[in-house]
């Protein structure tokens, strides 16, 4: 049986708050380390023509960085480890824990279509090649 590995307490992705303290630094400065390239597995998941920016960060890139280690950069192998493709499809509370954020905010993102729904309107269901695409378009460069 495949598990989930997001759902055995790991978590793939971090807040920018998060980082913030696992760094010792303020979230300013997370920002100004995805710029300068040292966090460079950063997404924003913000919401189509959202005024805010919702970044998150891959957690393995914040602890090589807390620990003076240079961070993978590899997108395809952080997408092939954090969403295994044995696993086809995603509820979208585990998602929502995934990302670290809101469910809703996992609905909304359905309901503009940004994420596909397999599942219908009682049973959302993301596809991995939804959430694939998804993280490989809004990656923060």
């Amino acid at each position: 049986m495949i598990t989930n590995q997001t759902m055995s307490g790991r978590r793939p992705f971090s807040s920018v708050w998060q980082a913030a303290t696992m760094l010792d630094c303020s979230e300013r400065r997370v920002y100004h380390h995805i710029q300068e390239g040292r966090l460079p597995l950063a997404f924003n998941i913000s919401r189509p023509g959202g005024e805010r920016l919702c970044i998150r960060l891959a957690t393995v890139s914040v602890v090589a960085l807390q620990r003076h280690r240079p961070p993978p950069t590899d997108l395809d192998q952080f997408l092939a480890g954090t969403l295994p493709e044995g696993q086809f499809s995603y509820k979208a509370p585990q998602v929502a824990r995934m990302l670290v954020c809101d469910p809703d905010h996992v609905y909304r993102l359905i309901g503009t279509n940004v994420l596909e729904d397999i599942g219908g309107s009682t049973r959302y269901r993301v596809p991995r090649e939804s959430l694939v695409r998804f993280l490989t378009e809004r990656r923060v460069k």
